[in-house]
């Protein structure tokens, strides 16, 4: 499941299911930015992973090209791209515009 922690809520919200982060942002009503459709090209959907990156399927080149594109952090991804490996495992993320 993933977790995310949005600047105006005290509590993470707790977001379950398959599929990248980002489908399992807007299935839970989050927006996330993207101006490519998730095709992994504008950097706009990057989120920080604040823990449990290690339950993240691992960056493809293309994503990795993207990031060092963007000066990405090394605790960022993009949610487009990247998907939890295992639905119980729990990933915190967040992001500059929740």
């Amino acid at each position: 499941m993933a977790r995310t922690r949005r600047a105006n809520l005290t509590a993470d919200l707790i977001i379950g299911g398959r599929g990248t982060l980002m489908d399992r942002f807007l299935a839970a009503g989050l927006p996330v930015a993207s101006a490519c459709s998730g095709r992994g090209a504008c950097a706009r959907c990057v989120v920080t992973i604040l823990s449990g990156a290690a339950h993240l399927t691992p960056p493809r080149p293309h994503e990795s090209q993207t990031l060092a594109r963007n000066d990405a952090g090394p605790d960022q991804r993009l949610s487009c791209q990247c998907q939890i490996t295992d639905p119980t495992s729990e990933v915190l993320a967040t992001t500059g515009y929740w």
